[in-house]
């Protein structure tokens, strides 16, 4: 029988029952994770950090929204946020998405902001600004096939030569950069630096997570279908496994020693989840995408609301009996949200309106 990693127990044995125990433990918790799992970042703010506005246009394609292409740069390197920000009488809520390559070469959203994947109309018209970053530009992990010589990896080093095991990798990368955006979000009026939360499907779903742990500016965290070293409890899912993901470079060196040994690991992904605590988390799954394992993303919520619950004294995931899940209905009630469509692995317009539905109801 798998051993799961105790939630409330420290490393050397002592339990968690106070919010300063909690802050200890979650500490503890992220340096495993980087040890094991995503690798340490070399820095956060690099050198010369600035912003470019390459142009905006006013009520964009005859919509009432701003549209902004942004620059993050510094000294070598530069990647493109494009913004559409509504208008408000006050500072507004944003999201942070980070694009697949796919979805990319699907359609580009700005043009089309009726996009299947990111609904830009439904998201700004709802009040919520929305900022997308594309992990291509940042690390094209699809082409580079694990060389790290190339993207954000040749500006901020290691050198492939020297890469060690718990060094950066793709999903690190791809995090660190959506806490770049939240830097230039807190010099831009428009935009309630409060509220913004880093959105993701898939790799951009354990990308998401990981980034809402890491900076606690972040007010929630939205993971999408975001499967295994997501938010899915990874001991006994079915579907995807630590040995079918080795082929990525989304994780540090030191992960793969787990291939074969999963129960040594240190972790468990409940333990990301409840990283979060005790800020909003909100988990989506697909009916059909098992790979991912929309049972054991539940699995994860369950067990990471003994944070919220035993130490903070609020409801975690308020889900009832797996029999008695229903499809395309979102459980709000507690300050882990959850829901489930219909479909395969995929995100869609309703997941981002029952997301924009827990963040309306938690002013998150």
């Amino acid at each position: 029988m798998a051993q799961y990693p105790e939630l409330l127990k420290m490393v050397n044995g002592d339990a968690v029952t106070t919010k300063e125990k909690w802050r200890e433990r979650r500490e503890e918790i992220l340096e495993l994770f980087q040890e094991h799992v995503y690798g340490r970042r070399p820095v956060e703010k690099p050198e010369g950090l600035r912003f470019v506005l390459g142009y905006k246009r006013e009520n964009y394609k005859g919509h009432r929204l701003m549209y902004k292409q942004l620059w993050v740069k510094f000294p070598g390197y530069t990647f493109r946020v494009n913004a559409f920000i509504p208008y408000s009488d006050k500072p507004v809520p944003a999201f942070i998405h980070n694009m697949h390559d796919w979805h990319m070469e699907s359609s580009c959203i700005v043009d089309a902001m009726d996009d299947l994947n990111i609904p830009v109309l439904d998201i700004v018209g709802r009040g919520y600004a929305l900022f997308v970053i594309y992990n291509s530009e940042i690390y094209p992990d699809l082409e580079a096939q694990g060389e790290y010589d190339c993207g954000i990896f040749a500006n901020l080093g290691p050198k492939p030569s020297e890469r060690k095991g718990d060094d950066w990798a793709s999903i690190a990368a791809w995090s660190w950069a959506m806490s770049r955006v939240m830097d230039y979000i807190e010099t831009d009026p428009m935009i309630d630096s409060k509220r913004v939360c880093p959105t993701g499907h898939s790799r951009g779903g354990k990308t998401a997570l990981w980034a809402g742990a890491m900076d606690e500016r972040f007010s929630m965290a939205y993971s999408n279908d975001s499967g295994c070293m997501g938010a899915a409890v990874l001991r006994g899912k079915q579907g995807e496994h630590i040995k079918n993901i080795l082929v990525t470079d989304w994780f540090c060196g030191n992960f793969s020693q787990y291939s074969d040994n999963e129960d040594a690991l240190p972790v468990d992904q409940h333990m990301l989840v409840a990283a979060m605590a005790p800020r909003p988390v909100y988990v989506a799954s697909s009916s059909q995408d098992l790979w991912a394992d929309p049972e054991h993303e539940r699995l994860s919520c369950r067990w990471a609301s003994d944070v919220y619950e035993k130490i903070y004294g609020v409801k975690g995931a308020v889900l009832p009996e797996e029999s008695e899940i229903e499809l395309n209905t979102g459980y709000h009630e507690g300050t882990i949200g959850y829901h489930v469509k219909t479909g395969p692995h995929s995100i869609r317009a309703i997941d981002w309106h029952l997301v924009m539905d827990f963040r309306d109801a938690k002013n998150v």
